[in-house]
Parts: C-alpha cells; sequence; structure tokens
C-alpha cells in the first residue's frame, strides 16, 4: 500500500520527518512484463525488464484487481491548446502526487492525501524552508538513459534560471521575494532552499501542469536538451533559440522528447492529420504492481481532438471514448445528461459519478484593467457591476439553458467548504430590473440616445463584447438570454465567440472587454485563486494586475485592497499553522466579497461522467477540479479492458 503523506482541507504541514513511500514486496526476477516488449527482449532489442526498472520501483496497488495487458485507451481534448486533458490523463508524473479521493472522506476535507512519486521521499526542515529530494536509483527515462540529480540541476542551472527562457518565476518557486536554490547533493539527492517558509510546497507540486513543459524540475532531460541550449551547444545560439527549446521541450509536441509517463507520445499535437495524439507505453516506466507486473496494463492511448462540442457529443453516445465528463472532454455537461442515459446500453459505457468541485459555471468578468479609459471607469465602478448582476434572471437561465440542474450564487466556495459564506454567495443574484435602473442612474448613468441605451461619459453608447469560448454552448445561449435583460437597463452587449487560444490570447493581451469562464472550488481556491483576487493575467477581470503580481510582462500596480489580498496570500503560502492558513483565506475571500470582482450566474448541483463498462480497476466516484489531477490521481496506469 502507499503511504499517505496527511493533506487534507488547507492541509496541516507535513512536518520534519522524512515522508516515504511504502511498498509491497516484489523480488527482481518476480518482474512481469507486457507481451510486446518481451518479444522485444527475446529479439534483444530492449534489456530485460529488471533492469529497466528502478531499484526501488514504486508499487501501485490497483483499485480492484491485477489487471491484463493489451488495449487501447480512448480518449478527447476539445483543442490543440487543451493540454489540460492530457496533463490529467497521461501526463501526471509529478515529484509527489494526490492519491485517489475515497467517498468515504468528509466533503470539508477535499484535498487529496500527497505521496511521493518520481521522487521516492524527501525530508523537511522544521519551518519548512528547506525541501530534501532522494530520486530513485536506477530510475531511467523512456530510452533507457539514467535520470538523475544532474537533470534536475540542468532544470534549475539552464531553465529555472535562465532569464531568456523563465523571465517570470512560477510562484510556488519564490518566498519572500528570493527565488527558489537548488543544491546537488549526490547522484540521487538534491535540496530545495527557499527564501522562507513554503508550507505548501508539496500539496503545489502534486497539482497537474498545464503547461506544455510542464515547468517541473522532472520535465527537462539533460541528456537530449542540452543540444538545443548555446551552454552546451554554441550552433543553438540565435535569435530563435529560446522558441526552439520550448518547441524542443514540449512532451505533446515533441515526440523525440524522453519522458519518465506511463505512455510516451508517438504522435503530437499537430502531427500526422492533427487530429489526434497518440502514445505508447514506456518500457522504462517505473512503477509495477503488487504482484511484479510492470504498468500500464494499455498498450496505447489515443486522445482525438474535436473541436466541435456536438460531434464530441455524438461521438461519446456512441461509445467511441471510454471516459468522458466535464473536465475531460468538456461533454457531460449537465444539458447534455439525458442524451448520454438514452445511448448508455447501446454507447456500452456507464456512469459514474464526478464529485462537485466547480464554485461557479458561468462568471463574468469585465475587465477593470481595459487599455480605454472611459471602459476602464465604467467596469472599475463597483456599483455598475452590481447592477449587472442585479439585471439577471438566473433562475431563468438555470431552468432554460441548465435544465435546472444548479443555483443562482455568484463566484463563492461551495456549500460544503469550511470557506463558504452565504452572504457573498447570495448578493446581488435577487432578480430586479428597476432597482438595476436605479444603481445605473445612481452613478450618473442617465442620459439614453434613440434606441434607449445609456451613454459613456465621452458621448458613445454603453456598448461592449463579450468573448466567450466555443467549448461550452450554454455559455453562449446564457449570454443571449442576458444580452436581453441588460438591454432593458440600457446596456448593449455584444457577443463575440472564439477557441480558447484565441480568446486567452486577447485575455493576456488585455484587449477584452469582458469575458466568461467557470470558477472551481475547493482546492483551487488555495492553489490557483485567480477567481478572488488578480493573482495572474487569468483574472480575466484584471489581467494586467495579476501580471504584477506574478512579475509578468505587462504589469500594472493594482489598488490596495488587491494588494492587501496579496499579502494575504503570500501568508497563506507560507505558514504551517492549519487554523491560521484557514483564518487567513477567509480574510482574503471577505475582501473578494467586497469589492465584488466577478459576476456569477450559477453553481451546480451535481457532475457526472461516463465510462466504458469494460473499463476495470476505475472509481466509481471521483473527485475533479482544475488543481487536482482528476483522473490522474486514480492511476490510469492500472487500468485495464475486461473481458466481455
Amino acid at each position: 500500500m502507499q503511504a499517505a503523506l496527511t493533506s487534507r482541507w488547507l492541509s496541516p504541514f507535513v512536518g520534519v520527518a522524512a515522508i516515504l513511500l511504502s511498498t509491497a514486496v516484489v523480488v527482481a526476477q518476480d518482474y512481469k512484463e507486457a507481451p510486446i516488449l518481451a518479444d522485444q527482449v527475446a529479439a534483444g532489442t530492449l534489456p530485460p525488464v529488471a533492469d529497466r526498472l528502478p531499484e526501488n520501483p514504486m508499487v501501485v496497488e490497483p483499485f480492484e484487481s491485477v489487471g491484463q495487458y493489451g488495449g487501447t485507451w480512448r480518449l478527447v481534448m476539445s483543442s490543440p491548446s487543451d493540454i489540460g486533458t492530457l496533463a490529467r490523463t497521461i501526463g501526471y508524473e509529478n515529484f509527489v502526487r494526490s492519491v485517489t479521493w475515497q467517498p468515504d472522506v468528509e466533503q470539508a476535507d477535499i484535498v487529496p492525501d500527497v505521496i511521493m512519486n518520481v521522487a521516492e521521499s524527501v525530508d523537511v526542515n522544521e519551518d519548512g524552508s528547506e525541501y530534501t529530494f532522494h530520486l530513485r536509483k536506477g530510475h531511467k527515462w523512456s530510452d533507457g538513459e539514467p535520470y538523475t540529480a544532474d537533470d534536475v540541476m540542468f532544470w534549475y542551472t539552464d531553465v529555472y534560471s535562465n532569464t531568456e527562457l523563465f523571465p517570470a518565476k512560477p510562484t510556488w518557486s519564490v518566498r519572500n521575494d528570493k527565488p527558489l536554490v537548488v543544491e546537488k547533493i549526490d547522484e540521487t539527492t538534491v535540496k530545495f532552499i527557499f527564501g522562507g517558509p513554503n508550507g505548501l510546497l508539496l500539496q503545489y507540486m502534486a497539482t497537474p501542469s498545464n503547461d506544455a513543459e510542464q515547468n517541473q524540475p522532472f520535465a527537462y532531460p539533460r541528456h537530449y536538451l542540452e543540444q538545443f541550449h548555446p551552454t552546451y551547444n554554441e550552433a543553438a545560439a540565435g535569435a530563435e533559440w529560446v522558441q526552439n527549446f520550448h518547441a524542443k521541450a514540449d512532451m505533446w509536441r515533441n515526440p523525440e522528447l524522453p519522458r519518465l509517463h506511463a505512455w510516451i507520445i508517438t504522435q503530437g499535437i499537430g502531427q500526422g492529420s492533427g487530429a489526434q495524439v497518440i502514445a505508447e507505453r514506456n518500457p522504462y516506466y517505473f512503477k509495477v504492481d503488487n504482484a511484479g507486473n510492470q504498468l500500464p496494463y494499455m498498450d496505447r492511448v489515443t486522445v482525438d481532438i474535436i473541436t466541435d462540442p456536438q460531434v464530441t457529443l455524438l461521438k461519446a453516445a456512441n461509445g467511441d471514448f471510454d471516459m468522458l465528463d466535464s473536465y475531460v472532454g468538456f461533454v457531460a455537461t449537465p444539458e447534455n445528461r439525458g442524451t448520454f442515459f438514452d445511448n448508455q446500453e447501446s454507447g456500452g459505457y456507464e456512469f459514474y459519478e464526478v464529485l462537485p468541485n466547480r464554485a461557479n459555471l458561468m462568471i463574468i468578468s469585465l475587465n477593470m484593467t481595459h487599455k480605454d479609459p472611459v471602459l476602464r471607469e465604467v467596469f472599475g465602478n463597483k456599483t455598475f457591476r452590481q447592477a449587472l448582476s442585479t439585471a439577471i434572471n438566473r433562475d431563468e437561465v438555470i431552468e432554460l439553458v441548465w435544465l435546472g440542474q444548479g443555483l443562482p450564487y455568484q463566484t463563492v466556495e461551495r456549500p460544503e467548504s469550511p470557506l463558504f459564506d452565504e452572504e457573498m454567495a447570495t448578493q446581488f443574484t435577487q432578480f430586479d430590473i428597476a432597482k438595476a435602473n436605479e444603481m445605473l442612474d445612481g452613478i450618473g448613468l442617465t442620459e439614453k440616445d434613440g434606441n434607449g441605451i445609456r451613454l459613456l461619459s465621452d458621448g458613445r453608447p454603453l456598448q461592449f463584447t463579450m468573448d466567450i469560448s466555443v467549448i461550452r454552448q450554454p455559455w453562449i445561449d446564457s449570454a443571449e438570454l442576458i444580452k436581453g435583460y441588460w438591454k432593458q437597463i440600457g446596456v448593449d452587449l455584444l457577443i463575440n465567440t472564439s477557441d480558447t487560444t484565441a480568446l486567452n490570447q486577447r485575455i493576456e493581451s488585455n484587449e477584452h472587454d469582458s469575458a466568461v469562464w467557470s470558477a472551481s472550488g475547493g482546492p483551487d481556491s488555495l492553489f490557483d485563486p485567480k477567481y478572488y483576487f488578480p493573482s495572474s493575467w487569468a483574472a480575466f477581470y484584471a489581467t494586467t494586475w495579476g501580471q504584477w503580481f506574478t512579475k509578468d510582462t505587462n504589469p500594472e500596480e493594482p489598488p490596495e485592497a488587491a494588494k492587501k489580498q496579496m499579502v494575504l496570500y503570500q501568508e497563506v503560502f507560507a505558514t504551517t499553522d492549519v487554523p491560521k492558513r484557514l483564518a487567513l483565506m477567509k480574510d482574503l475571500l471577505a475582501i473578494s466579497a467586497e469589492e465584488f470582482y466577478t459576476i456569477g450566474v450559477m453553481q451546480p448541483t451535481s457532475d457526472y461522467g461516463i465510462v466504458n463498462k469494460r473499463m476495470a480497476n476505475f472509481p466509481g466516484v471521483l473527485l475533479a477540479s482544475s488543481e487536482y489531477a482528476h483522473p490522474g490521481a486514480a492511476n490510469p496506469e492500472q487500468f485495464y479492458y475486461a473481458a466481455p
């Protein structure tokens, strides 16, 4: 069994002791492998399995039973930029990892346990400012080359510390404005030294990375990537070297890149027909089951790239994919539940429960850092945002678009969370056109044109655009209803739909008027709090303020309320005292409630997914969130197909 490191909701600090992974005893001569690898061993093209595994492989106990080798895991992603789906299915191999959530855990405690993974163990000093990671002796990259402390040091010295490659340092790596320092102790030991306590480091390192290059210390094989770095190869220098290096380090687009994952990309994004990502089993994968069988069980993974949600829906209902929910495929949504129910027998799938984690399925963000000073002024007026919120008939939107599967809430933690605030959840959710008109009159927006649209201070009609990704049709349908409500208060809304890549590019460049997305809760609020204060460019309501916090490319100093939240969050991340951490988060969220950054529409009441009936070792209940590796934490390497 895997020994869990305690880390429940706003998790306790791990303490001083070494964190070890307890494994079943499997002697080398008992190791077994997939038939297709055994054939290569017999042919002399691959070393014996015992020589391919580390001295102490990670032992994964199957969820139900020891599996059978073979088969293809069929998945779908919503666009070439949907790296999140890849990261949480076949890309989840961090230094440490979250474990599968178990249904006997109280809802308020949902931050899953953290265990060791790529790293075999870690020692932590008393204040959480130094972490000494011990790697597995004999661990190998997918091409058979050794994985050692030198790979971590290459990441630290030549990638992380190179300001051309990474001008902005990851939040987890900076304490007290001092970036991380990494020291090599020996061939399998590295020490991470921070400028102050980093009480949530391990929990943060267990979250899935949506970056193409992963941006974690295990993701950069030195023996391969140094040929593209001018420090090691003068021929690599030039104006395009940074772009070229990142491209070579992109595990989803460069099949040549050695990896540590269960399946290795053989056809990346944009290759072949461009419609599918293909991954094959890694013969050097470092995990075995408790019977000594090298994992994974399945030979292959295919991930179809389908940008049209209706096509994905039809193919999923036909049984063309082995797993799908709102976090993996974006199609198992409330409005499509009936279609899946009607086709489950013919499609050969069944339902599984996805523990609700979404704080809101649709939040509207007005760009308070807009480049247009007139729009910036009106968007930055809190009463204006509150008036728009008051003018939304949420009950009608939920009934007509979301089939009644939700509650009219603002952007707020879920009721199961110790951070839930009912007053914050319900403020300005009562539909009242007269009240909204009165609020807009009160801030001086009294003049109107011939069409009844209020006039801005420079005489222009109060018209702005809402950018919406096409990945969720209900966002577009809801916006059409909202457009009608806002017309009644003299606000003219235009709707612009695009793919997610184009939307993100507009937002990161601060070119948007307003935008729509969903908000997660639970552990996401701790590790990615952008819905509650501008912690990155992805805070759609204040892009440049978020870039100021992360020291990114287009920073703008935020107002005092946001800066106070930033200080509070740094304390949250540093403290090892759990009650204090909870109190700090409550203080941070109280400011969010007062500032009213975003307009929430609805919080879902339930989530679900569909899974191939033959897929074994698949949990019946999964926890899902942006910062929890779903379904990666359930060990997909031990999924297998039972005989019909």
